[in-house]
């Protein structure tokens, strides 16, 4: 039915561009109504439908209409087929790209991870470090701070007397009894004479002396002690004429130096 339909549809289009192409000759010869006339004879289609329809009928069927159906079914379905596998075939494809795509994605996030840790890490350290700094920092002014308050607390006593086997530091001390009673006020038990407060002192090299450090003297044997200040001094008790005295510390040969501050 549909091919009969295109083939009389395709007739009458042809029909129609004669007639106009015969309006279109009228109309450029410059002939009017009066002149041609047309006449349009009724025409009984019953028998040329009829033959068109034979005509058709021996065209374009060839009797197997069920055999083309079935055709165009397959055809159908196969188009449908091949669309769904393409369909499939790019799922998979996205699936893919989505793999690569989270994949990277993964690695961007545990490199930015590993960044942040490694920075953390730094930051950490170099707080530490500067902590650490800062502690050592003012560990060692304490220490130094330490080491100059037995020495300030050494000096107020100048001008006292010298009493050979005394241990007071307003009436009276001998060179050990001085450095005794000194350091008794910080805490430190020392022995009682300059000898053995040397061997039981930490041995120093006279290049590290540091203020609040014992020098020792004597030839042959220890045999005196002073408490060194600072600025190349010592504070001791130095004798009965002098008394408790500051000197320079090499005033006489040092023959070791000694401390029992840290």
């Amino acid at each position: 039915m549909k091919k009969r339909i295109t083939v009389m549809l395709l007739c009458a289009c042809m029909s129609v561009s004669a007639y106009t192409g015969v309006q279109a000759a009228d109309l450029s010869s410059g002939s009017s109504d009066s002149d041609v006339q047309i006449e349009m004879e009724e025409v009984d289609d019953s028998e040329d439908e009829a033959d068109f329809t034979d005509a058709e009928d021996g065209l374009f069927s060839d009797g197997s209409d069920d055999t083309q159906t079935g055709d165009i079914s397959a055809i159908a379905n196969q188009i449908v087929a091949q669309a769904q596998s393409q369909a499939q075939d790019y799922q998979e494809k996205k699936q893919a790209v989505r793999k690569v795509i989270d994949a990277r994605e993964v690695e961007r996030r545990a490199q930015e991870i590993k960044e942040e840790t490694t920075r953390i890490r730094e930051e950490a350290q170099e707080a530490a470090r500067k902590k650490a700094e800062e502690e050592a920092r003012k560990a060692e002014q304490a220490r130094v701070e330490h080491r100059e308050n037995i020495a300030q607390f050494a000096v107020q006593f100048v001008g006292n007397p010298y009493v050979y086997g005394g241990t007071s530091l307003t009436n009276g001390a001998d060179c050990s009894g001085f450095v005794m009673s000194v350091f008794k006020e910080f805490g430190y038990d020392l022995p009682r004479v300059a000898a053995a407060q040397y061997e039981a002192s930490q041995k120093k090299d006279i290049s590290q002396m540091e203020t609040g450090d014992l020098v020792f003297y004597g030839a042959g044997g220890i045999n005196h002690v002073a408490l060194y200040i600072g600025d190349g001094k010592v504070v001791h008790a130095l004798n009965s004429n002098k008394g408790i005295v500051i000197t320079d510390y090499n005033y006489d040969t040092p023959v070791g130096v000694g401390t029992y501050v840290k």
